[in-house]
């Protein structure tokens, strides 16, 4: 099974599946934008070798299969242990990690954190900085992800909070998204402001933290 969104119907030839390039600015002939992502298909192997070189890190598989399948291998050489808090996403970056067989060997778990209580119950975020800063925001999305670390055996822990929409505020439009990835040295956060539907921004925000998390287990997180 895969989730939503993730389904996408692959082309013939050999194929590039790439995250965070802009369409508008590839001159391939036989390019397919989703919102995951730009796949790219290629008829020959020579230019879809030298595509790949070209295109470097953008391209998470060289291969049909998804985000969540290169992300749990990477994690499965490495011998991490991934956790996760989710809000807005309310479980679908888990739902997305477990659908690939084997994932029990580096996905420990999830929080779904919804309402603030249960932010401040399971993952001992303050009330202070809900209160402060409100859900979605930098500071409660660092602590989110602190918290997750805390209460697992995880090396590394992934925390997800936004307004998925249609509804808003005039301090929080819809689509802003906080993806926050902490270890026991580090912690990145990433603001991101998504312009789809309320579930395509929820399936774009876990896409989004499967890249993070790749971008960081192959050294090319800045």
């Amino acid at each position: 099974m895969i989730v939503g969104l993730c389904r996408v119907e692959f082309m013939e030839g050999y194929i590039l599946r790439t995250f965070g390039l802009d369409v508008d600015s590839l001159t391939y002939s036989q390019v397919r934008s989703w919102i995951g992502g730009v796949d790219i298909y290629f008829k020959d192997e020579e230019t879809w070798k030298k595509a790949k070189e070209s295109l470097g890190f953008y391209v998470y598989a060289d291969r049909r299969v998804e985000m969540e399948e290169v992300v749990g291998e990477l994690l499965r050489t490495r011998g991490f242990k991934l956790a996760v808090a989710e809000s807005c996403t309310a479980g679908l970056l888990s739902a997305r990690l477990v659908n690939v067989p084997g994932s029990s060997d580096y996905f420990v778990g999830g929080f779904v954190v919804y309402s603030n209580e249960l932010k401040t119950k399971l993952l001992s975020v303050e009330k202070e900085l809900l209160e402060r800063y409100g859900a979605v925001s930098e500071e409660v999305c660092r602590a989110m992800c602190i918290g997750a670390l805390e209460e697992t055996d995880a090396d590394i822990a992934v925390a997800i909070t936004g307004v998925a929409g249609p509804s808003a505020s005039e301090r929080k439009p819809a689509g802003l998204t906080y993806i926050s990835l902490g270890t026991d040295k580090e912690i990145y956060i990433e603001k991101h402001m998504l312009k789809y539907s309320r579930n395509e921004n929820r399936f774009l925000a876990t896409q989004l933290a499967l890249n993070l998390v790749r971008r960081y287990l192959l050294g090319v997180l800045k």
